[in-house]
This record gives C-alpha cells, structure tokens and sequence, in this order.
C-alpha cells in the first residue's frame, strides 16, 4: 500500500470511528450493546435506554464528559459522515439500530490487539500445516496422487491405532492446546459474522447504483438490466458472494446443524476450558446469528429486484408518456395546416412503414361451434344447504397453542430444530393441516425462519399421496 492507499483507508468508516474524539466511548457501548449480549439488531427503545444508562456510568467519573444526550449520538453514529450505526423500520414501524461493516472491523481490531490469555501460536502452526496439505490435496486432478496420499494417511492411522492397542495410551490434547484451538474458533466465528456484514451492504451499494443510474438522461431499459444482472454476477462470482452462497447451502444442511450443535456441547462441557472462554457463548448463539445475518443478504437482494421492477416500471411509463406527447404534437401540426396543405405529392415521408392494422382486416364472421347438451340445465340458487355446511365440521382442528408447546418442548435442550425434527417427536394426528399449522407459527414469529429454497420431505401416511415437499422451516429459542 502507497501513501495515497492509505489516505483512501484512513478515511473508512473503520478508521473514521478509531480516530473519532469519543472512540472509546463508542467502541465500548457498541460492544455493551451488541456484542456481549451477541446480538444483530435493537430497537431504538432498547438502544437508547442501554445508551442512557452507559452514559451515566461514564458521567459519575467525568461529570462535563459527553454533553449530548443519547438521542443525538445515536443520530450523528447513523448520519453519512460517520457511519457507525445502520437505522431502518421494522415492521411494527419502530427503528432499528445494527452495526455496520466498518463498526465490525473496527470491533474486531481492537479485540485482536487487545489480544489475550492465549495467543494461539501453535494451533494456528497447525492450521496452516493441515490448510497447505489440504490445499495440495484438492487441487491437482492427478488420480495417482491423490491415491499416494490416502495411503498415506491410511499407513499413518492404522500406525496410530497399532500403537494404541499395544500400548493403551491415547495422546490427548493439553488444557492449553484445548484453549488455543478454542479461541481460534472463536476468531474465526467472530471474523466471518462480519464478513457476511460486509456482503449485505455490497447488495446494498448494487441497488443504490441502480436507482442513480435510472437518474441518468437517455438511459434505456436494457442497460438498467444489463448493469443490475452483471453487478449481481460480479457479486456471485466475488470471494465473498461465493462464501456466502456455500455457507446458505451448509447452513441449511440439517446433518451439519445437528453435528455441530452436538460438538458445541461436548467442547463446552470440557473442564479443561478456560473460565473465561468458556463464558463466551457465541458458538451456542452463532447459528442463530448467522441465519440473521444470511436472511437480511437475501432481504437486500430482494429488495434489489424490486428496485429494479420499480425502475422498469417507472421508464416503461415515461416511454408511454412521450408516445402520447409526441401524437399530440403531430395533431397540433395537422390542424394548423389544415387550411393550407402542403402542394407537393409526397410531403410526408415515414423512415420505417409501422405496422397498421385497420378495421377491413378482421376477418369475417364465421359461425361458431355448435354445443350440444345431454338433459335439462340447472340453474343454481346461490344456496349453502345445512349438510354443505355440516360437511365442515369433519374437517380436522388443529390448535396452535398445542403447535407452539410442541416447539417450546424440542427446544428445551437445543437452541434450534428443523421441522422434520418436531414431526418426528410429536407425529401429526390431523395430516398435512397440521404441518401447515407448524409453517403458519414459523412465519409470525420473527425469530424463527423459513426458506423456499429448501425443501424438506415429510412423510405423513402410508397411503398415497403420503410424502410432501415443504420449505424447510427452523425454529429457534430466541
């Protein structure tokens, strides 16, 4: 990096908030706020008060620090001089306040040089071993190399299992090789939350474009498109689109979610653990976070597609409008020489002959098919009868209060379950209904999710159609 680089990153929103006047103040009530309680969003009133009360702490040791009030911090932290916070309404109409990718780094900045109890020098030798020999591994397409380095590996782990079965002894890690490794994986969580940050406002900076070029003069609706379908292919094929859509993919995967809640809780039930990374539970809340974090993406590509139908919309009326202009100005003509035609034949020459269609090029009437009926018509009276009605009342009842108490019961030991999951403990009595049931809770309440680009196969019966194709639903305990 070059002097003028680093004049361009200095002026980040990252450095920005690293070199503001009350940095410390603000680093300190974003992580109060947001970190420690490992969450994506707030409402303002829920802001403001932790704001108030923070302010207060720091005003008992400098009464004349921090002259503004918690409302006028939190409006200069979202302005577009700073950048700090992220403001937007939620569906009740209330703000929310999130944190911006630049407030990311600069939160994990300070935590990496505020460093730790454990620096992690070996594990992270380690890492870079094994992701060299991974590396190698996958990427030659040589079959006879990769068959090598299976044997390999295979000589060395039946070498292991030998030593063990004549020696009983098994090499364990250590209780500070268990904590590096530990707080490696707790980095490496943290790093990729704000990765996934940083590809919802790139989503974000795409729709912004497309609505400032819509602005242009002269610009048509195939350059709108072209330039919205190659930024989103740009975004997709970038290093961060990509780990995106393979973390969606693996996100959604119920084996892998199982696995690692179940690997969660085994590492942390280790009494080896250190007190105080064993205090962090981000690892217990990160699949949760990560499909916040994932589902606002996906909302910022959908709200890319709706600029773009607005914009479309919006110059295919423009276009109609100056069609309309233009005939007016052509009848203006006409009438005002009216009274003096033009006396030369050919006055009116047209570039490219439109289309015409007048009404002598219909064709003529023809009759119609004849239609030939077997008994008298009915004409009906509009009537429900009492056994129409009666007929209702065999359909099943499915009561959502139960539904809500069969999810609360699975999530007693876990902090998330797929759909398939509360079938299998609780089966459904009253078929597909009841699974809709399940889908209808899944969808007025914010913190569970539903996807349609998942699909889960439920089978209810025996009898066919017994299996169905629904979106994979995962309800979550907060």
């Amino acid at each position: 990096m070059d002097y003028h680089d680093l004049r361009i990153l200095l002026e980040m929103p990252a450095a920005r908030l690293l070199r503001s006047a009350n940095a410390a103040m603000a680093l300190g009530f974003f992580y109060r706020a947001f970190k420690q309680q490992h969450r994506v969003s707030m409402p303002e009133g829920q802001v403001r008060a932790i704001l108030e009360n923070y302010l207060d702490e720091l005003r008992e040791n400098e009464p004349t620090a921090f002259p503004q009030t918690a409302g006028d911090y939190l409006a200069d932290w979202c302005d577009d001089t700073h950048g700090f916070l992220r403001k937007y309404y939620g569906e009740d109409r209330e703000p929310i306040f999130e944190l911006t990718a630049g407030t990311e780094k600069a939160l994990l900045w300070v935590e990496t040089v505020r460093g730790g109890e454990f620096v992690g020098t070996e594990s992270r030798l380690e890492a870079i071993f094994d992701g060299l020999d991974t590396i190698l591994e996958f990427v030659s397409g040589d079959s006879e190399d990769r068959i090598r380095r299976l044997l390999a590996e295979q000589v060395r782990i039946d070498a292991e299992i030998a030593k063990i079965r004549t020696t009983g002894r098994v090499d364990t890690f250590s209780p500070v090789q268990v904590n590096e490794r530990f707080n490696q994986i707790l980095t490496i969580a943290r790093e990729l939350l704000g990765d996934f940050r940083q590809v919802e406002e790139n989503f974000k900076r795409i729709a912004q474009e497309i609505a400032e070029r819509h602005t242009q003069p002269g610009v048509t609706k195939g350059a709108i498109v072209s330039h919205m379908l190659d930024s989103y292919d740009a975004l997709r094929e970038s290093s961060q689109g990509q780990s995106f859509y393979a973390f969606w993919k693996l996100l959604l995967s119920p084996e892998r979610q199982e696995h690692f809640r179940t690997a969660v809780n085994q590492v942390y039930a280790l009494g080896s653990l250190n007190a105080e990374l064993a205090s962090n539970k981000l690892l217990r809340h990160l699949i949760a976070r990560l499909l916040d974090e994932g589902e606002k993406v996906v909302d910022s590509n959908t709200r890319m597609s709706a600029n773009l139908r607005r914009v479309l919309d919006t110059t295919h009326l423009h276009d109609r409008r100056r069609v309309v202009e233009l005939i007016r100005e052509v009848q203006a003509l006409a009438f005002r020489a009216k009274e003096a035609p033009p006396t030369i034949e050919n006055f009116l020459e047209v570039e490219h002959h439109p289309a015409l269609f007048g009404s002598f090029s219909r064709q003529l009437w023809q009759h119609g098919e004849t239609v030939e009926l077997f008994g008298s018509i009915e004409n009906a009276d509009s009537r429900i009868s009492l056994a129409d009605l009666q007929k209702f009342r065999n359909l099943p009842q499915v009561r959502l209060r139960q539904l809500r108490g069969n999810i609360e019961t699975c999530l007693q030991d876990r902090e998330y379950i797929l759909l398939p999951q509360v079938l299998a403990a609780f089966p459904p009595t009253n078929g597909l209904i009841e699974v809709l049931g399940y889908v209808l809770i899944a969808t007025q309440e914010k913190r569970h999710f539903v996807t349609d680009q998942e699909y889960d196969r439920i089978v209810l019966s025996k009898i066919p159609p017994n299996a169905w194709e629904v979106p994979r639903v995962l309800f979550n305990r907060t």
